[in-house]
């Protein structure tokens, strides 16, 4: 699927390829890589989106009988669906960015989002589309199978599945849905998010909490003898922050039904523990808070906020990847290099690639030369020759770590440029990936500048001290 942008916010066009597994964004602040980042989270995040389609007499039966049932695709549907899901967000960016509703109409009405491809390209694509998963809905556990080159999408229910009133009623009106919701934006199945403000969420999570705000609100509204419209109340309540801050503050509030899963990356979360933390992160049973233990001191449980910075910034991401994490969910950070020294950047980009190769789809906006550069080393890596083989084990990288070129997509977002001005509109510029690749201008720039300034700087006292 690729995402076209035009006029939001900062941002003049811009086209994404989300089909690549690992797409990177850069360039300088304020040309609007948060505002697309959230965009196109909000398309992708499909837990709670219904077509409204429900299974037919001969299906339930197939359920019932059969543990198993087989559907014929319509890819009408899957294109109208797509497309209602764009339009939706475009109607709501008012409420995804946490804007009053009477600024929208003004801050957003010059805003246009559709995908980037015609309806027979997308229908063709569906049609060539293979998919052999097996994905959880709502505690209840499914393998789907579809060939190339075919409609029929075949649907087996796991053996363990208890079929109660609930079962049959989530089956007969929901399932269908679900399944179309997931094939229409392939091979995205979901997304997660983590802001820069994710580094604050567990500190002052409870102060910050959406519920107890909310009853905050109703108390006071009450003590005041003031008229309560709980509509109302729900309404202010659900904009008050900006939609991922409100994900990820639910998240926050519900760790302790969270801990109770655990994810088939939970192995690399435990990685990042390991290699970058030098500790657990631990879901403490009684508060429902986060804690923190040193490997150091393995006696000693940190709470979240005497916990160092790395920590902050990084535990979310553990916490998602132990308990939550699955196999094509997009996962979207902003300056994954917060709080970190560069060793650790470079550690953190050798586990994306971990992930990416073992099934997730990753976005990042970055200004860090040292994951750029590094990401450029997987590419590198990524070669077919027994010399480069031997060269990656010299250099001690595993073979899980390679990035194939075709996995990597990378986005400039720079102020238009013209003979007399610089614009205060940015156009998003696909970057050229190449076997050795990819290149970000401004952060060369402000590197090469360092390097003639430190150079000059040298000889200067290298002839004043020749002269004295």
């Amino acid at each position: 699927m690729k995402l076209q942008v035009n006029n939001l916010g900062a941002i003049n066009q811009g086209v994404i390829d989300l089909s690549k597994r690992f797409n990177v964004f850069c360039g300088p602040n304020g040309t609007g890589k948060t505002y697309m980042a959230y965009v196109i989270y909000a398309i992708t995040k499909l837990e709670n989106k219904s077509i409204g389609i429900a299974l037919d007499e001969n299906n339930m039966k197939s359920v019932m009988i059969n543990n198993s049932f087989s559907i014929q695709l319509d890819n009408e549907i899957l294109w109208e669906f797509r497309n209602k899901e764009i339009k939706t967000v475009k109607e709501n960016l008012w409420n995804l960015f946490s804007t009053p509703q009477d600024k929208n109409k003004s801050f957003f009405s010059s805003t246009e989002l559709s995908t980037a491809e015609t309806k027979k390209e997308f229908i063709d694509k569906m049609f060539e589309v293979e998919l052999d998963m097996k994905i959880g809905l709502y505690n209840y556990n499914f393998s789907i199978v579809k060939a190339e080159n075919s409609q029929e999408v075949q649907i087996k229910i796991d053996e363990n599945t208890i079929k109660d009133k609930t079962f049959f009623s989530f089956m007969e009106m929901v399932f269908l849905s679900r399944l179309y919701s997931l094939v229409a934006l392939y091979p995205i199945t979901s997304s997660v998010i983590f802001p820069v403000e994710r580094n604050s969420i567990y500190t002052f999570s409870k102060e910050l909490s959406i519920k107890r705000n909310e009853a905050l609100e109703h108390l006071e509204a009450i003590a005041s003898k003031k008229d309560v419209d709980l509509f109302d109340l729900y309404f202010k309540r659900s904009t008050r922050y900006p939609q991922p801050i409100r994900d990820i503050l639910e998240v926050a509030e519900d760790l302790e039904n969270t801990q109770k899963h655990r994810s088939s990356f939970y192995e690399i979360a435990t990685e990042i523990e390991k290699e970058l933390l030098k500790g657990k992160v631990i879901i403490n049973k009684e508060t429902g808070g986060v804690d923190f233990q040193c490997d150091k001191s393995p006696k000693n449980k940190l709470s979240f906020h005497q916990s160092s910075s790395i920590v902050k910034t990084l535990a979310s991401l553990v916490i998602y990847l132990k308990h939550e994490a699955k196999v094509n969910d997009l996962v979207l950070i902003d300056e994954p290099e917060l709080n970190l020294h560069p060793d650790n950047q470079v550690k953190l980009t050798r586990i994306f690639a971990r992930l990416i190769n073992k099934g997730l789809r990753l976005i990042i906006s970055t200004h860090s030369d040292y994951i750029v550069r590094e990401i450029n080393n997987l590419i590198m890596l990524s070669q077919e020759s027994e010399q480069m083989r031997n060269e990656a084990k010299r250099l001690n990288y595993n073979d899980d770590e390679y990035l194939k070129k075709g996995m990597v997509g990378a986005y400039y977002f720079d102020f238009k440029k013209t003979k007399k001005r610089e614009s205060n509109q940015v156009d998003v510029l696909e970057v050229l990936i190449s076997e050795s690749g990819f290149e970000i201008p401004s952060i060369d720039d402000t590197i090469n500048l360092q390097n003639e300034i430190a150079e000059e700087l040298f000889y200067t006292i290298k002839y004043r001290n020749s002269n004295e």
